[in-house]
């Protein structure tokens, strides 16, 4: 399901971004722009906001852990990080198959917990 994004909204985060002396944070950036609920809910927004921002907008938005969101016009950079996002979501891909793989019985339905007592699992 698509977040409903209203074009003000949109506006305005955009306008704070390109404004920013340094990346924010998602919990800066839903301050800024007033919305209201716990704080995953908030990230989850901003997630959405910046989501359709690039991909409605093409707003070149990049995103770290440690130092948030910032725009940028450095085409490198933006093509360095839309790698890395690709790299990371086949790592995630990989990881999870794995682990999927790992947590089957012998008639290949998947168990969350092995039971006690219980061999031949995997």
């Amino acid at each position: 399901m698509k977040a409903n994004i209203t074009t003000s909204e949109a506006a305005r985060c955009l306008s704070i971004l390109e404004s920013a002396a340094e990346p924010m944070t998602a919990a800066a950036l839903a301050a800024r722009l007033g919305l209201s609920g716990s704080r995953e809910t908030q990230r989850r927004r901003i997630r959405a906001i910046v989501e359709h921002l690039r991909n409605d907008c093409s707003a070149k938005i990049v995103a770290t852990l440690q130092d948030g969101y910032f725009l940028t016009d450095d085409d490198k950079l933006w093509r360095d990080w839309l790698d890395g996002r690709q790299i990371d979501a086949k790592r995630v891909l990989g990881v999870t198959y794995k682990q999927k793989k790992m947590l089957t019985d012998s008639q290949g339905q998947g168990v969350l917990f092995s039971p006690v007592g219980c061999t031949g699992l995997g």
